[in-house]
């Protein structure tokens, strides 16, 4: 009996997978399932999470949204300078008229009939150029040279946490893929166990050693689990479809996800204190409420240069010419000519008290914007040691599942040796069935909310990318 399927063969699988699970290796043996299936027989490319994460940093749409946006920094910028350039413009204007008059009028203004009636035509032409430039406006445009920078690192720092972001859901999306994964190869060790146990079943029957409604149990547990195989293979499958969702690569077709299974670890390794000061240093978030002060501030400086005197210089020439005919049409060099240079003062004295608001209210916004900086940091802070209480527990709820995982295999074992031995009934051996495989599934799902928890912390501190090996960082400066 144990040649056909014995028991001491199911013990050992079961030991086995309890160490794959603890080493984090493939639980199958290498034989991947899932993907190829869905494949056929066709080219299956193996999606690595580095690959997974490099494709959504190039193709992800709402990371190319953000990018796109950011083309806008460079002429806002000339715009910003240009301001410190003079405003020039040239103009020039020809044309060619007539006049039909059968009337005229005497000096009391009668109307009298004109005894000869003539067309009369006649045309012109202008031209002129004009320059005009700001000496000094109290130093706004400085402030808004200082505010366009500003902004556009706000811009920066907004894209590179929409990325972050994203990479964080890619590889969770990866995570859940590679869960999916690992939970169909399970299933399906489960499925050949209970193939093993109806064979055995049969046999004990066949020698009368068991009756018939013990037989069907187990080819009731059997249909169940096949089931189950069935509902995970669909799942993993929507997995696949939501990971290449995340990654928004349309050229990303037949592909399957690594069997390497997330390396759990002590979380005390980790300094979480040393975590909060990189992240107020490195965090997009932080850096963009920074940015977002410094542009408050710009703008106060600015609405505050309104106060200031204005001096402008102008200068302009032009020439114009008029003849009968068409004889000044696109005349070129005119005969006459004209020009003027101009000096302007402007004094502020007195606007309405608009500028006192705006003043006062640009001043809030700058109070305000500090207060969000605060808000922030507190935040970040929070939520980065709220994140590794998660993980911790994480830790200690994967020891826990790992050691049921461990008694629940042995006690199977023993269970099946004495139901060979007819020291246990059928449903002693079902409930310890259900029990290991319950302890398997538990184990390797708490392997992955491990992983979960710790892709959550490193979302928080606003390092995913950097922990990944791929930069998010867009500016620096």
């Amino acid at each position: 009996m144990r040649g056909r399927g014995g028991y001491p063969t199911r013990d050992r699988v079961g030991r086995g997978m309890l160490v794959v699970v603890a080493a984090g290796i493939a639980l199958a043996g290498g034989q991947r399932v899932g993907a190829q299936e869905m494949a056929g027989d066709g080219e299956v490319t193996v999606l690595t999470l580095q690959d997974a994460l490099r494709r959504a940093a190039e193709h992800n749409p709402r990371y190319r949204q953000e990018v796109n946006r950011m083309d806008l920094a460079e002429p806002q910028r000339r715009e910003a300078l240009g301001r410190f350039l003079p405003d020039l413009s040239v103009s020039y204007v020809t044309g060619h008229s007539f006049s039909r008059q059968t009337s005229a009028f005497d000096i009391f203004g009668n109307p009298l009939p004109n005894p000869e009636v003539r067309t009369v035509t006649r045309s012109s032409s202008s031209q002129s150029a004009s320059m005009g430039i700001q000496l000094f406006d109290g130093g706004s445009r400085f402030h808004q040279l200082g505010q366009t920078r500003a902004q556009a690192r706000v811009d920066r720092l907004s894209a590179s946490r929409e990325l972050n972001t994203i990479l964080a859901e890619v590889q969770r999306q990866y995570l859940v893929a590679q869960r999916q994964q690992a939970a169909l190869e399970v299933e399906m060790e489960l499925l050949a166990a209970r193939e093993r146990d109806v064979e055995l079943s049969t046999s004990l029957f066949e020698l009368a050693s068991i009756g018939r409604s013990d037989l069907l149990a187990t080819e009731l547990d059997l249909e169940a689990q096949r089931l189950s195989v069935n509902t995970a293979r669909a799942n993993f499958q929507k997995g696949l479809l939501a990971l290449r969702l995340a990654i928004g690569d349309p050229a990303l077709e037949s592909f399957d996800v690594e069997q390497r299974q997330p390396e759990p670890f002590d979380p005390a390794s980790l300094d979480v204190n040393g975590l909060v000061t990189l992240a107020l240093q490195e965090s997009p978030r932080v850096g963009a409420a920074n940015a977002a002060l410094a542009v408050s501030r710009a703008a106060l400086n600015s609405q505050r240069a309104e106060r200031w005197p204005s001096l402008s210089l102008s200068a302009d020439i032009g020439g114009s010419a008029v003849g009968n005919e068409r004889t000044a049409m696109f005349d070129f060099i005119p005969d006459g000519g004209s020009g003027g240079l101009g000096l302007s003062v402007s004094i502020p004295v007195f606007s309405r008290f608009t500028t006192s608001r705006a003043i006062a209210a640009a001043d809030v916004d700058l109070r305000n914007a500090g207060e969000t900086l605060r808000q922030t940091e507190l935040e970040l802070e929070e939520q980065i040691r709220a994140r590794y209480v998660d993980l911790e527990a994480a830790w200690a709820s994967l020891r826990e599942r790992t050691r049921r995982l461990e008694i629940a295999t042995e006690r199977l074992g023993i269970v099946q040796e004495e139901y060979r031995l007819a020291t246990k009934s059928i449903e002693d051996l079902r409930s310890a069935i259900r029990e290991e495989a319950s302890a398997l599934r538990d184990a390797l799902d708490q392997r992955f909310e491990f992983a979960g928890a710790l892709l959550g912390l490193y979302e928080a501190a606003g390092i995913v990318g950097q922990e990944a090996g791929i930069d998010t960082s867009l500016d620096r400066n």
